[in-house]
Order: C-alpha cells, then structure tokens, then sequence
C-alpha cells in the first residue's frame, strides 16, 4: 500500500474527497482539526475549518503504478505540486488495542493477547477514541466488576462498542440491553462473542422519543454519556428503574458533578460511592423512593 498526502484547507476537504471519489479513489481519509473548550458539564469540541489538514489517498497498487495515480490525483484536483507516493507501513491505518489492567484484578484485552491472566474481557476498539479507554469508562469497569448482576436485568445507555454492557454480561446479569442511538449491533455482538456471551440484546433508540419502547423494567441503569444528557434522561431514568435498583452514572466533570448529583438525589436516589480519575467523576446511586 502506498500513501499521497496532500495539506489541504479543512473546509475544501469535502469537496476535494467528493472529486476523488468521481475517479474511484475511496480510500482517503485525515485527523479533523478539533478545538476543545469547557463548559458547565463537560467539554465542547468544534472543528476550525480554516485549518490545513493532511489529507491522505492509500493506493492499494504496486510502486510501478504509483506514478500513474498520482497523475490521476494532480489532475482531480487541479494541483501543480509535486506529490509523491510514500510506501505505508504494514497494518499502519489501524489503531491497536493496548491491554489495559484495572487494578482489581481484571484487564481489558484484545483477542490475540498473550497474557497470562485469569480475568480477561476481550475487546476490540471499533470507534474513535484510539487506544486504551476513557478513564470514565475505566471507573465503570471498576464499579461492574464489583457487581453479582445475578436474576438482574440491566440497561446500558449509550453503550457504543458495548464494553459496559460485555462486563455486566460477565458478571453474570440476567439480560442485559445495550442501547445507542445507532446500530451498534455488528461491534457489540462481535465483542459479546469475544467473550461467549448470550445475555446481551442490542436496542436501537433515543430515551427522549416517544417511540422507544423497551416495556421492562430494570434492577440497574448505566448511563456514561455526560452530566448534561444524564440530566435530560432522568425523568425516563425514574420511570424504568426498580424500587431499589442502582444507576451508575459517569462522564461528570469536577466543577459540575455535585449539581448533577443533588439533581438525581431530587428523584428519590441516594449517592452509594463515588469515584475520580483526573477531572472525571463516576456516581453510583440507589434508588429508595420516589421525590415529591
């Protein structure tokens, strides 16, 4: 596989991809030049359009066609630079999962790891957040993995590549239902497979829609998205939790956390634990009666 790289301004990135995509180059992809603020939950990304990116072309070619494309390419595009198709390294457009230990006796690794360990989630990352995982998604993994999910059914929302949800499943939860707003299935069964799990259905939906329907209700609810959105799904949060059921909230940020928490206290939930990696905070609650 070869490589041309071209600096182009991020807001004629589209275009550019669109154009290469006329001649039957698919292959193209570059890092989005985000800029990241704070605010009062969290923290807010937006892209700076007016950024250079590097955006780059693999050729699935032989370096005798090389010159040929990169002809392909000037043309498309109108450029009257030199490009150059530089030989990638083998496997380098992927993002390797690097094992990451709990702490607790747990870690996290990929499929083909080689590690002598007698408590092992296998996962493979399918999204966009590189190596390892969040510390929020760590402190999560801490809380489960202290968990006997034993006759209990539990709700994941948000759940992404679902390694929330695999880690309930293990530790033994009744069912457990991965819901995202997108179809997660194909990355949560693969990774529900890694681990020979059975016990976890994916549903696709938003909490705030009228349409979700998941007619059951749940011993415990996770929820790491953020403190904002927690707060936006509370009233569903109250409605599908069991008497004495426990939520695991995550993704709160130091300087808000506190009003997010009295903010679940005010639905009759009472704080259990609490930790904090860096600037996250992950709560864990159990519900006792309903607010007034």
């Amino acid at each position: 596989m070869y490589i041309i790289t071209i600096p182009t301004k991020y807001k004629d990135v589209d275009s550019a991809i669109e154009k290469l995509q006329m001649v039957d180059l698919y292959n193209v992809y570059y890092e989005a030049p985000i800029v990241v603020t704070t605010y009062d939950y969290g923290y807010d990304f937006y892209e700076n359009t007016e950024e250079t990116v590097l955006l780059k072309i693999c050729l699935e070619c032989e370096k005798s066609e090389c010159a040929e494309y990169i002809d392909l390419v000037k043309n498309t595009l109108n450029i009257e630079e030199t490009l150059t198709a530089e030989k990638a390294e083998e496997n380098s457009w992927q993002i390797p999962f690097d094992t990451v230990d709990l702490g607790n006796g747990w870690i996290i690794c990929s499929p083909d790891s080689e590690e002598k360990h007698s408590n092992k989630i296998y996962f493979e990352s399918q999204g966009a957040f590189g190596t390892g995982l969040h510390e929020t998604t760590q402190d999560c993994l801490r809380c489960i993995l202290e968990e006997d999910y034993s006759n209990r059914r539990v709700l994941d929302i948000g759940a992404g590549s679902g390694i929330l949800s695999i880690a309930a499943g293990i530790k033994n939860a009744e069912e457990v239902i991965a819901l995202d707003i997108r179809d997660v299935s194909e990355e949560v069964n693969y990774n529900a497979e890694l681990n020979n799990l059975s016990n976890i259905k994916v549903e696709v939906g938003n909490v705030l829609s009228e349409d979700l329907k998941l007619n059951k209700s749940f011993h415990d609810i996770i929820i790491n998205i953020g403190g904002e959105e927690t707060l936006s799904m509370l009233s569903f949060i109250n409605s599908t939790i069991n008497p004495k059921g426990k939520l695991l909230v995550s993704g709160l940020v130091e300087w808000s956390h506190e009003s997010v928490c009295r903010k679940i206290e005010e639905y009759g939930f009472k704080l259990v634990k609490k930790a904090i990696t860096n600037e996250w905070v992950t709560v864990l609650f159990e519900k006792t009666e309903d607010a007034e």
